[in-house]
């Protein structure tokens, strides 16, 4: 031999330190390729999944022949002799005719005058690869010796690759593991501020923010159904526009993927929308808009299909295994908390039915006031949206407004439709009714939130209102709202004793009073918008 086994060894050593796959087989082909006098060194790897050698790298090869060896799977169930390799865990000296089962013809020809010795690569009883090394027939056979430092070469770095992938695939586990945690973090995430709600729009809202930040997507809808039909409730895109058919309110017609889901309440992937086959209008728009790949989820709950969660990216192929499973789940969630919040609005409804024909009975008792409270209702919401106050608090005000004189049903009804202005005997029995109010309504639990606005409509901002006298900021705002809404309604009705103001003239009653009377940032937004709305005086 020509070479330095120490030295082999040492080159053996640092082989073992490098930090890839590839640099180790690198590393190791040119060795074997100058320690034994060989023609050309090869390493495979095995394949798991294809159950064959896939060449890793080759030294010592020709460029022109390179192509012969790059795509030459060594396919162990159709070569006996590489089969009893792996079983016995040996090493193999291939001459003659058996070089041919490794051989294409073209290759055959390039073979026909080499010695060739197989070796596995055996890392704890595991067979992980292979190693060929080829010398010409004219040097003498591989010697003993030579085979036994080309085995200890090949265990070592064997071992070093073992090492690196168990190291690469903790590493990928890891990863993965911080990713499934992070899903299931933001899962539960998504659960808590979504079944806080019971808000259609907020717990949509929430849900697309979370997909758009674990699902690599550029599209999202959420679709309703209803009677077989499926409508837009929401839909936004990152970077491309949502098409005209899909924007909120719009109802979708022909077939689609979405379509598609609602019959069959499964989930349903397309990795290339545009392939798609005479698709309808909305698969068609999407594509047309730049999306590839398309999933489609059913949101089921109770045992019934409530819509279709619809994703999109302009990457064909995007969405995998782990991705559906994760929008499932998200889509289940979304399913019972839309349930929840519409069984919730129903009950609500039934409710304000039932709250509002009480307060239409109690206007009812006098000609001039029917229909008083709907419409303060009605003025104390609009004011409550200008002054931008979050949808929860403004239907909050809207009962307010709705239950403010509930507490008259308690006042004498001749007091009630007097035609004329009370007199100072009679005013104190009337001025008991926010009280009265807050007493009828107290027991109802779902009404809590709405008592301080009903107690406190009539006290003024100088505290000279009643009943407790309070002044300022320290009069809840729900009720400077509804005292706003009451005296502009007031003041615009025709009573008995006067007649009802122009709404130009009820501004600057209104105006007039701010800072005294009513709160002046209320004032001023309520007249603002009513001068948008009612234009120019005339």
């Amino acid at each position: 031999m020509t070479y330095d086994i120490h030295k082999v060894f040492e080159i053996s050593e640092q082989i073992t330190r490098l930090g890839s796959v590839d640099e180790v087989v690198e590393g190791l082909s040119r060795l074997l390729k100058r320690t034994v006098k060989s023609r050309w060194a090869a390493v495979y790897l095995i394949d798991k999944e294809q159950r064959n050698f896939l060449p890793a790298r080759i030294s010592g090869i020709p460029r022109n022949q390179t192509h012969l060896f790059q795509n030459l799977a060594l396919n162990p169930g159709e070569i006996p002799f590489l089969k009893k390799m792996l079983d016995k865990k040996q090493h193999l000296i291939i001459t003659g005719s058996k070089r041919l089962a490794f051989l294409t013809p073209e290759l055959g020809k390039q073979l026909q005058h080499l010695t060739l010795m197989v070796l596995p690569m055996v890392v704890r009883n595991q067979v992980i690869g292979a190693v060929v090394v080829s010398r010409s027939t004219a040097y003498p056979p591989f010697s003993e010796k030579e085979i036994a430092v080309v085995r200890e070469t090949v265990a070592h770095s064997a071992l070093a690759i073992s090492h690196i992938r168990l190291f690469d695939e903790s590493l990928d586990m890891a990863v993965e593991m911080g990713r499934r945690i992070d899903i299931i973090l933001t899962l539960d995430e998504i659960n808590k501020a979504i079944s806080s709600s019971l808000s259609p729009t907020t717990i949509i809202e929430t849900a697309m923010e979370h997909i758009e930040r674990i699902i690599q997507c550029e599209f999202v809808a959420v679709l309703s159904e209803e009677k077989g039909e499926l409508t837009v409730l929401a839909a936004r895109g990152k970077d491309i526009t949502v098409p005209p058919l899909i924007v909120p309110g719009k109802a979708i017609s022909g077939s689609s993927l979405a379509q598609e889901v609602l019959g069959t309440w499964k989930s349903s992937y397309v990795p290339t929308l545009s392939a798609i086959p005479n698709p309808g209008p909305v698969d068609e728009a999407l594509a047309l808009a730049g999306i590839q790949s398309a999933m489609a989820i059913p949101l089921i709950s109770k045992e019934a299909i409530r819509g279709v969660l619809l994703l999109g990216d302009t990457t064909a192929g995007q969405f995998g295994k782990e991705d559906a499973f994760t929008i499932e789940k998200i889509a289940g969630q979304m399913a019972v908390a839309l349930e929840n919040a519409r069984h919730f609005q129903e009950m609500r409804s039934l409710f304000i039915s039932t709250v509002s024909s009480l307060a239409n009975a109690i206007d009812a008792k006098s000609p001039w006031t029917k229909g008083h409270s709907e419409r303060v209702m009605e003025i104390s919401a609009t004011i409550a949206r200008e002054l931008g106050l979050p949808d929860e608090h403004v239907e909050r005000v809207r009962l307010c407004g709705l239950l403010h004189d509930i507490g008259k049903i308690g006042i004498i009804e001749a007091l009630l439709e007097k035609p004329a202005l009370l007199s100072e005997d009679e005013f104190p029995p009337m001025k008991l009714h926010p009280e009265k109010g807050v007493a009828i309504l107290s027991p109802i639990e779902q009404l809590h939130d709405v008592l301080p606005g009903i107690l406190n409509h009539h006290e003024r901002i100088d505290g000279t209102g009643y009943p407790r006298g309070i002044k300022g900021d320290g009069i809840p705002l729900d009720a400077r709202i509804v005292a706003v809404a009451d005296s502009f309604d007031a003041m615009v009705s025709e009573r008995p004793y006067k007649a009802a103001l122009t709404p130009y003239q009820a501004i600057r009653e209104l105006e007039q009073e701010a800072g005294t009377h009513y709160d002046a940032r209320v004032v001023a937004c309520f007249c603002d918008h009513l001068r948008r709305k009612l234009g120019p005086e005339h």
